[in-house]
């Protein structure tokens, strides 16, 4: 393998792939970014932990193809230190080792034989779905946050996809609180389908798709899902199991109503949170003129803020949330305003846009002692 690449290009493509590796396996070739030099005039690189599979190609000048595995974190760190300009990596035919060459600086690196890095994931199209990055991110956004870590019940540590009727839904909940994205969108090409997306791919196509403004290829089989976009690739193993039918946790009314400045009620929180320091829990209670927001810890101090908003219904003495689970709520929400519902004091709260009526976060009260 003889090739030469640019070093900011090359940096970006290893960051890439090595967040498909892992550093936790005890199989050592799992730590290592698999590097191919192709005739076409790209470098690929692939990353995984045998759960997910990340692929990225990187334009280069090709002069001798060849392949090798290199450790990730190894070869990121020197890269990342190399002056910006080309870059030249050259490797003996047969052999696994490669050698660095930037400005003044070398490296020899031992590699790994690329035959025993696990081949990428090929997934059958049996759903494809077309559609904008954008789309994608906003509803991620959107619902990333109430996705469960507890491993006792996997269903919930992923968001559900669904792809209906050309409508787009994203749903996660963690027991305590529930987030729902819906969008209309134009699909030109779309099956139906519903699939259980673990919470690390979810986080790495956030990630992978940050900076792309054009179309997607969602595709899957019965077992994996593929994310497409230019010249980058995620495959991931789907969780496997039914999604809880979420619609029944949402009361069907709600007896009071606040429409509030959305950021207003964030700090508001964000201050007086500071006073919650034994289990993050603040009560509010809505009053004629808005919403107050109280904390308090004994020993410690108590603090009180009214935040103005257009109230709807009756008073509410108090309801007690989690604050930080409050604040992931509406910062996740687009638009200026929120419209907060409760039904009582031991029932969830709602969140919910005013512009669009497109998402919803539920949130489970905290109990008063």
């Amino acid at each position: 393998m003889l090739i030469t690449v640019d070093q900011s290009s090359f940096l970006s493509a290893l960051q890439t792939a090595q967040r498909g590796s892992s550093s936790q396996s005890t199989l050592p070739i799992l730590a290592g970014i698999k590097i191919e030099a192709e005739k076409d005039g790209f470098l690929v690189l692939h990353g995984t932990d045998l759960e997910l599979s990340i692929k990225v190609k990187c334009p280069a000048s090709i002069e001798r193809e060849g392949s090798t595995v290199i450790p990730g974190k190894l070869i990121v760190d020197i890269v990342k230190f190399l002056p910006q300009g080309a870059i030249s990596i050259e490797s003996e035919e047969g052999k696994n080792d490669i050698e660095i060459k930037s400005a003044k600086a070398s490296f020899k690196l031992k590699g790994m034989a690329p035959e025993d890095f696990p081949t990428f994931p090929i997934v059958e199209e049996k759903k494809k779905a077309t559609l904008e990055a954008r789309q994608l991110i906003e509803m991620i956004k959107c619902t990333i946050k109430a996705i469960s870590r507890d491993e006792t019940r996997p269903v919930l540590t992923g968001s559900m996809l669904k792809v209906e009727d050309k409508n787009l839904l994203m749903v996660a909940t963690d027991s305590y609180r529930l987030a729902v994205k819906t969008m209309s969108v134009k699909l030109r090409k779309a099956d139906n389908m519903s699939l259980l997306i673990p919470y690390r791919a979810i986080e790495e196509t956030q990630k992978l798709l940050a900076e792309e403004r054009g179309k997607i290829e969602v595709t899957s089989d019965d077992n994996l899902m593929r994310i497409g976009s230019g010249e980058k690739e995620l495959v991931t193993r789907l969780i496997e199991g039914q999604y809880p039918d979420y619609k029944q946790l949402i009361p069907k009314e709600t007896k009071i109503g606040a429409e509030v400045i959305k950021e207003e009620l964030i700090d508001a929180i964000k201050r007086v949170s500071l006073m919650a320091q034994k289990n993050m829990s603040i009560k509010i209670s809505i009053e004629e003129e808005g919403i107050r927001v109280q904390a308090a810890t004994q020993g410690i101090g108590e603090a009180s803020e009214l935040v103005k908003a257009k109230i709807k219904g009756a008073n509410i003495s108090e309801i007690a949330f989690n604050a930080q689970f409050l604040v992931d709520g509406l910062q996740a929400m687009t638009g200026e305003k929120a419209r907060v519902e409760f039904t009582g004091s031991v029932n969830p709260g709602l969140i919910k846009s005013t512009s669009k009526e497109d998402y919803l976060y539920l949130l489970m009260p905290i109990r008063i002692s």
